[in-house]
């Protein structure tokens, strides 16, 4: 099996300064290339920083990133990489049991030093979970993930000061998450991991506000917001124009696997239901070209409108994924919306116009 340590350098190995990362690596790792990433931890979307490293010796130490806190990426081969964080003044060492497959720890911070039994464990749960799902055992992968939930759950009750209570806050679902937010310890804000957390609030109460929202529009007591879009011609088409007719609005895009998987069940209600059924298909975040070329392919055979961005009908109708089917009745009431490729969206629609 080949190996890569990297590990606490060796008596006598001079460093400048406290703030580097130590490694060391063997001598057949001459002349390798390790391809390192950071980003900073408040504004990682935009603060990426790429460097490489040559190995010259087998003792060296790397320079943090001296912007600040920072997630670190270091890329080992094509497919695996060295994930840690670093905060200023902190002494992280990271040693690489393996490469193949690649095991690893990183220890020197209090941050650190938590996550690598959390992240061996969770690493243990995934391979277990795959096992499982190569033999198409749904027990045994519904019974993985309740103790995966349990073994983090349980180490946020029995360790409410570790900084290892936020890696476990990113892994468990939405109400437990919330839960756990509300009576986080203080000291915790300061740690590098933090600003993760406080995203995935931010994106939980989102998809909390989504959810309501999605709710109050499918009460069958809300107009459906007229909107007026381009067909395949150049011609305007409004939703007002189909008032007497059920209609699916499907909010799609060629580049939607999940939206062309959809097609043919859609196909299908459409054949079945018409004329009482009409079907607008709009196409979202696709280049004019690239819809019109997916219409034709995929043989589409309902009005199709383009969709070029500058107004706000997704938004009116809650649409926070793809594919998103809206049904309206003949009276121009929301009567569903449903997110994402489900089977039981055409049990609705069949309820709904008494079929």
């Amino acid at each position: 099996m080949k190996k890569l340590l990297f590990a606490a350098l060796a008596a006598g190995v001079a460093l400048n300064a406290a703030a580097d990362i130590k490694f060391v690596l063997p001598k057949e790792m001459k002349g390798a290339k390790l391809v390192v990433r950071s980003q900073q931890v408040a504004d990682p979307r935009n603060s990426l920083k790429v460097d490489t490293i040559v190995v010259k010796k087998n003792k060296f130490a790397m320079p943090e990133d001296s912007r600040g806190k920072a997630q670190y990426f270091i890329q080992t081969d094509k497919q695996n990489y060295i994930n840690f964080y670093s905060a200023p003044g902190e002494n992280l060492v990271v040693e690489v049991s393996s490469t193949e497959p690649l095991k690893y720890t990183v220890k020197g911070s209090a941050l650190m030093d938590a996550l690598t039994p959390l992240k061996e464990a969770d690493k243990a749960f995934e391979n277990e979970y795959r096992g499982f799902l190569e033999k198409k055992d749904e027990a045994g992968m519904q019974g993985v993930m309740e103790r995966y939930n349990k073994y983090f759950a349980d180490f946020m009750k029995n360790n409410p000061k570790s900084q290892g209570v936020l890696y476990a806050m990113l892994r468990v679902g939405p109400d437990v998450f919330m839960e756990e937010f509300e009576k986080l310890d203080a000291g915790l804000k300061t740690s590098a991991l933090y600003p993760d957390v406080e995203r995935k609030k931010s994106q939980i109460e989102r998809q909390i506000a989504a959810e309501k929202k999605l709710k109050e529009l499918s009460s069958g007591a809300v107009d459906a917001p007229n909107f007026t879009l381009k067909n395949l011609e150049g011609k305007e088409v409004s939703l007002s124009d189909f008032r007497g007719k059920w209609v699916v609005i499907d909010f799609w895009g060629s580049w939607c696997g999940w939206c062309i998987k959809g097609f043919p069940a859609l196909k299908k209600a459409y054949e079945q239901y018409k004329p009482e059924l009409e079907v607008l298909g709009v196409d979202c975040n696709d280049p004019e070209d690239k819809w019109r070329k997916a219409v034709e392919k995929h043989q589409l055979p309902w009005v199709n409108v383009y969709n070029p961005g500058q107004n706000t009908i997704l938004s009116d109708y809650g649409v926070t994924g793809f594919p998103t089917k809206a049904i309206v009745s003949p009276e121009g009431k929301i009567a569903n919306i449903t997110v994402g490729e489900d089977p039981a969206f055409f049990e609705t629609l069949a309820k709904l116009m008494g079929k």
